[in-house]
């Protein structure tokens, strides 16, 4: 704990508001930080992975086909559920806490020595961080899956020269740091597309594509779409007892057209990996982790393709074995040391916080749960953070849920449950408010018991309960829920921090 507190008296723009701290974005400070390091960024092969949405399942997918195939693979990903370690892993395994320590102690005088020259500001704790994953990368993987932080075209991970880029959902999220518009976001994506490598893009907005296409243009960059190359079978259900679904990715299907510099040019054949059909089974549920997955599949062809040797076949049937939780993950409450929450039903936890990452988790509940969610009672916990939109999805499963809980995170730029309960009553909706993730759950025991099932009159009427919103929110669920212990920071026991509109006015009020 003492490495993690030294680690976050850095500049924290993850945690903190960006109002008081505004950052000074750019990727010189990272840049001399790896040059100082002897490059670790170069050193290690790297697929590299923006979007607003899914972009963590994806490269949760892409690790877990690598290694299967039988690299020793790096997965660097942010934020984290419980603790900070999650954040670098190789082969699904978090790095050690010795290690993490090490690193920050090994790294610290390059941190000192930037801000000594006082020319570019000060190291920031996600720059520490990326900065950690390349150095750990260097000397333990073959191969690396980077997840963007934020944006893309100035996140500190993008000083890699990555053997492949990924684009996958863009949707608005971040709206007061990227924009407010699909085409300002997506711009700041596609910074990660770089010359003569190829780009992969997932399902998108026609918007999205045609700013991807124009940045491909002009770095001179081959840029395939996954629906069109990896094309999947029907979604369907393992079984009753089996949550996990099913679907074929099928044959790679060349495109017959790709850009690499102004014109549309045929594309150059590659080498056949001799690819069958592969059938996923996988934990992740919705038809938007299908998308993932064909992404992600895509994104291994092209790895191949680009002269890397390994069993692709391994690979692509590797993407089954991907874990990513608090992505529509269900609980089924069975943990003998959790007896107060024995008798709950399923608990699907997701770290939704905008209105298409919503909609994803609605249409998976309609799935896999029998029916329109309206159909299905169910009682519905909700938090946010700042800088994140999602009010009108957020009030559509409101309106369809048995009762509404608003809820509050331990994160620093949490919004407060009675802000997140006022929206729902201005609207014309009951919410119930807890100060606690915990409380809410507790709250949440106390309506199924209070409505037992209506034929039986025992067990239970409430056929779910869905926590969602914010990715900490569900974090907090799973810690209370599995009885993990959390990572507690000290600026945790600290008010919180005034929200970005909230500070503004503040500060007008003061002059």
């Amino acid at each position: 704990m003492k490495a993690v507190n030294r680690l976050l008296s850095l500049a924290d723009f993850e945690r903190k508001s960006r109002a008081n701290q505004p950052p000074d974005w750019h990727l010189r400070r990272v840049e001399r930080l790896m040059e100082m390091l002897g490059d670790p960024h170069l050193a290690t092969p790297v697929i590299h992975v923006a979007g607003s949405k899914g972009k963590g399942s994806t490269c949760a997918m892409i690790a877990s086909g690598l290694k299967a195939a039988g690299f020793a693979t790096g997965l660097y990903t942010s934020p984290h559920l419980h603790t900070f370690t999650e954040r670098i892993q190789i082969n699904g395994e978090t790095i050690a806490q010795s290690d993490f320590a090490d690193l920050i102690d090994n790294l610290w005088p390059c941190v000192e020595a930037i801000e000594r020259a006082g020319d570019l500001g000060v190291v920031s704790v996600f720059e520490m961080l990326t900065a950690m994953a390349f150095v750990h990368f260097r000397d333990n993987a073959d191969i690396a899956v980077i997840e963007t932080g934020l944006g893309g075209r100035l996140d500190a991970t993008n000083v890699v020269d990555p053997e492949v880029a990924v684009i996958t959902s863009i949707s608005k999220d971040h709206i007061r740091i990227l924009g407010d518009k699909i085409s300002l976001i997506a711009s700041e994506k596609a910074g990660i597309i770089k010359s003569g490598k190829p780009t992969v893009v997932a399902k998108n907005h026609p918007v999205t594509w045609r700013v991807i296409r124009e940045r491909a243009v002009e770095v001179g960059s081959e840029v395939f779409s996954a629906c069109e190359t990896s094309p999947v079978s029907a979604m369907a259900r393992v079984s009753d007892d089996d949550l996990r679904q099913e679907f074929t990715i099928k044959r790679w299907r060349p495109p017959k057209t790709t850009v690499v510099d102004s014109s549309e040019l045929a594309l150059i054949p590659y080498p056949d990996p001799g690819q069958k059909d592969i059938r996923i089974r996988t934990s992740l549920l919705g038809a938007h982790q299908i998308d993932n997955a064909r992404t992600a599949a895509t994104a291994l062809n092209l790895l191949y393709r680009t002269g890397h040797t390994f069993d692709l076949n391994a690979a692509i049937e590797g993407i089954s074995g991907a874990v990513w939780p608090c992505r529509t993950e269900v609980v089924n409450v069975d943990v003998p040391s959790r007896k107060r929450f024995e008798g709950l039903p399923p608990v699907i936890l997701d770290g939704a916080h905008n209105d298409a990452s919503l909609k994803a988790l609605k249409d998976m509940v309609r799935s896999y749960f029998g029916g329109a969610a309206a159909e299905i009672p169910y009682v519905f916990i909700v938090g946010s953070t700042e800088g994140h939109d999602h009010e009108a999805m957020m009030l559509e499963l409101a309106r369809s849920a048995h009762t509404t809980i608003a809820t509050q995170s331990r994160h620093p730029k949490s919004v407060p449950a009675s802000r997140v309960a006022q929206v729902g009553r201005e609207n014309g909706l009951e919410f119930r408010e807890t100060y606690s993730v915990d409380m809410a759950l507790e709250t949440a025991s106390e309506v199924v018991l209070a409505n037992p099932d209506p034929v039986s009159g025992h067990g239970t009427g409430i056929g779910m309960i869905i926590v969602a919103g914010s990715l900490f929110v569900a974090a907090e669920a799973r810690e209370a829920l599995l009885g993990i212990e959390p990572e507690l920071y000290d600026d945790l026991t600290q008010p919180y921090m005034l929200a970005y509109e909230d500070a503004k006015v503040a500060k007008g009020k003061i002059a």
